[in-house]
């Protein structure tokens, strides 16, 4: 499936998307972003940000931010805009294989529920990382472990029916070949965590 496909996929899903089932619980949510944060995030990356699940989370602390919502889509922009909490944040349509930012522009790159769409994987992680200033946390997320999100790809066909999340143990070792230190590597039923720092 080309990427214009997938493209017109998500685009065609936007204005429900925030009402389709299998949406992640909101406690998830807060989980992973408190996993993504510290006091040093101060420029923030949100791959594949779809309608904006993350930014009532990302804009709740006092401590002034950059965000910038990155998606393949731009209905997902649109309704991403609408929410009350983007007015904090900066909308940019774009491939995430191709981001079109500046090299170190970030401390934080974040990527929640998106990461198997992004193929080929290991070229997206690489360009990700690019993001990345010294030091950056690149923060990989899912609210479904590998093996149960794998299922239900599989089930649901279409354009991501063969959009696969690797286990966390093999996306760590995938990462740990880009100069980074793997910091976790989580994958259980409703939980998928891998983090690493660029050195």
């Amino acid at each position: 499936m080309t990427h214009n496909h997938k493209q017109s996929f998500f685009n065609e899903l936007a204005s429900r998307w925030d009402c389709l089932p299998d949406q992640p619980e909101t406690a998830t949510v807060a989980r992973f972003v408190g996993r993504c944060l510290g006091d040093s995030a101060r420029r923030i990356l949100d791959v594949g940000c779809g309608t904006g699940i993350l930014l009532p989370y990302l804009g709740r602390e006092r401590a002034p931010r950059e965000i910038v919502e990155l998606d393949l889509a731009e209905c997902m922009l649109l309704e991403n805009r609408k929410k009350p909490e983007a007015r904090i944040a900066a909308h940019v349509c774009a491939d995430a294989r191709r981001p079109p930012f500046r090299k170190a522009s970030f401390d934080r790159v974040i990527c929640f529920n998106t990461l198997p769409h992004l193929t080929p994987i290991d070229e997206t992680l690489r360009e990700l990382l690019e993001c990345l200033c010294p030091g950056g946390v690149l923060s990989i997320g899912h609210s479904m472990g590998s093996e149960q999100l794998n299922e239900f790809h599989s089930g649901l066909g279409g354009p991501v029916g063969h959009d696969r999340l690797p286990p966390a143990r093999i996306l760590a070792r995938m990462l740990s070949g880009m100069a980074v230190e793997v910091l976790c590597a989580e994958d259980a039923s409703g939980w998928y965590c891998v983090q690493v720092r660029k050195r």
